[in-house]
């Protein structure tokens, strides 16, 4: 059967940069970080320490107090020093404590076993500077362009003030903050200072602190969302008697019972929009990671040029990879074979999987069955060719599971089409794509070949887009010329956009609000504040 003509990708033209890595090579990553950042912000996946918040509020009260330059790379420059102090006194406590910024150089430091310790910057960014973001996002801070940050007065000064009650009878402090050329401390000195600055021990004063910025009493209208996802990770584990994984917030959301309380229902709807846009990035990109496979594996690795009909057509070609893989979601029978199914075969099945008991709210079907967004980008992250067939099914269950809301043009689900066809948006791309598909009614062969070279299309114009940003980068997996694909040498791994819901866990384990035995009574109390919150507050 011949596989389907599609939009030529475009001709590549050498451009003098330099090959270069990168993540999100497809692009549609981006629309589920999005949507991400819209439900939990103030936490980011390299900002695992919550106490780091309150050091670096105390740093720019300090800095401030110095009478130094308001210059931002002066301030940096005094906070990498201080850090660099923290993160040395805290491992002669502690070995083994997680979550350090330039742990493995302050070890090396310390495994000279030497009297005096040089507390010079570890690293080229310094903790000040890694968790600004999070900082402002929680009210802690404001950035000033080029400048010292500046407090917050409500949320920021307390916490700054906690940690200088604690810290300004350490004479090692004062020596730091006042010497500024001092280069080398003893070591008894970075135990004393460690005694009290444990990144992994947070003392009550400043634990309520932090707990009142990341769940505030009057929130402004942004920061609804991240107490609704907080408050569902506390309810979560409430419920499991265990702590929750992302695992658990995203297949709970997705489920027909949702959290299991009414004014979580906004949150649930939203981390459900992030799991259909995460599993349209999920299997495009393994689609992707099968095309580069086949042609790295072609003669001298397809750096010479591989007829991209043949590639495509070898990987529809192993039927068993696409059978399996539709077993295993429960779209085919045993005995039965994708290559008899056409594309509303495939569009029946899956309605019919979702029909009985189906509800819809605010635009968004849920149904009892397993058949989920979770489930699908689970599997195809191991499919291998099977993921070409599992794009199929994403594009259909993602207008199954929110076509009529984005048919609604609803505002809260915008984030599905963020930035329309270039990141194949759902009201842009897929919904007219698979209405085509159901009325030419082709073969789910041909339909996946066609997404198969559509995804290496994406790829190209994501990679020339990121050029003309900046001609020197350049992170093409191959090119293309006439009907040849031309492998660049470089492999790729299918994967998925960094939530920070584990980062976030995380934090509320470290803030004493969940342990391995799930809710703590801590968190039980925090928990009813945040519900009194959102019951005044309610998400737009």
């Amino acid at each position: 059967m011949p596989l389907p003509e599609t939009i030529e990708a475009p001709v590549w033209v050498d451009s003098g940069a330099v090959i270069t890595g990168g993540l999100d090579l497809l692009g549609l990553r981006l629309p589920v970080q999005f949507i991400g950042g819209t439900l939990l912000d103030g936490v980011t996946t390299v900002t695992p320490s919550v106490r780091y918040l309150a050091f670096r509020a105390w740093l720019i009260q300090r800095y401030g107090q110095s009478g130094q330059p308001d210059r931002w790379q002066n301030f940096t420059d005094f906070a990498a020093r201080m850090e660099s102090a923290l993160v040395l006194g805290n491992l002669t406590q502690d070995r083994s404590i997680n979550g350090l910024i330039g742990a493995d150089e302050a070890l090396a430091r310390l495994d000279a076993n030497t009297p005096q310790v040089s507390v010079s910057a570890l690293v080229k960014s310094p903790a000040s500077t890694i968790y600004a973001g999070p900082s402002d996002q929680l009210g802690l801070t404001k950035t000033r362009d080029d400048a010292v940050p500046g407090l917050v007065i409500q949320r920021g000064v307390p916490l700054a003030t906690a940690v200088d009650q604690r810290l300004s009878h350490i004479p090692l402090v004062d020596q730091l903050l006042t010497q500024l050329e001092l280069g080398q401390v003893p070591l008894d000195d970075l135990r004393e200072l460690g005694a009290v600055t444990r990144i992994d021990q947070i003392p009550d004063d400043e634990r309520e602190l932090l707990i009142a910025a990341i769940f505030p009493a009057t929130p402004l209208a942004k920061e609804v969302a991240r107490i609704g996802t907080y408050a569902s990770l506390l309810a979560l584990a409430a419920t499991l008697n265990a702590r929750p994984t992302e695992r658990d917030l995203l297949d709970t959301a997705c489920s027909m019972g949702r959290f299991g309380e009414p004014i979580l229902d906004h949150i649930a709807d939203g981390w459900t929009t992030y799991c259909v846009r995460d599993a349209i990035a999920v299997t495009q990109e393994s689609v992707m990671a099968a095309v580069m496979d086949e042609i790295m594996a072609s003669p001298d690795g397809g750096l010479s040029g591989v007829d991209r009909d043949v590639i495509v057509g070898t990987l529809m070609e192993r039927v068993e990879d696409h059978d399996s893989a539709m077993r295993d979601i429960g779209l085919l029978a045993d005995g039965e074979s994708v290559t008899d199914l056409s594309f509303r075969d495939l569009q029946t099945r899956i309605e019919d999987r979702v029909s009985s008991g189906r509800v819809q709210t605010r635009g968004i079907n849920r149904w009892p069955d397993r058949l989920m967004e979770t489930m699908l980008y689970r599997r195809a992250l191991t499919s291998g060719a099977g993921a070409l067939s599992l794009a199929v099914v994403a594009w259909v269950l993602a207008v199954v599971r929110v076509g009529d809301g984005v048919r609604e043009k609803s505002k809260e689900y915008g984030g599905l089409s963020y930035q329309g066809w270039r990141r194949l948006g759902l009201r842009d791309v897929l919904l007219p794509e698979v209405e085509r598909f159901h009325r030419e009614n082709r073969s789910m062969r041909d339909v996946a070949a066609e997404l198969a070279y559509r995804t290496v299309q994406q790829h190209l114009q994501i990679t020339w887009s990121r050029l003309q940003v900046d001609l020197r980068r350049d992170v093409a997996l191959l090119t293309a010329e006439g009907n040849q694909w031309f492998s660049r040498g470089k492999g790729f791994a299918a994967g998925r956009t960094a939530s920070r819901i584990e980062q976030a866990l995380g934090w509320l384990g470290q803030l004493k609000l969940i342990d391995e035995g799930g809710i703590t009574v801590d968190g039980y109390l925090v928990l009813q504040r945040a519900f009194k919150v959102l019951a005044e507050r309610p998400a737009a």
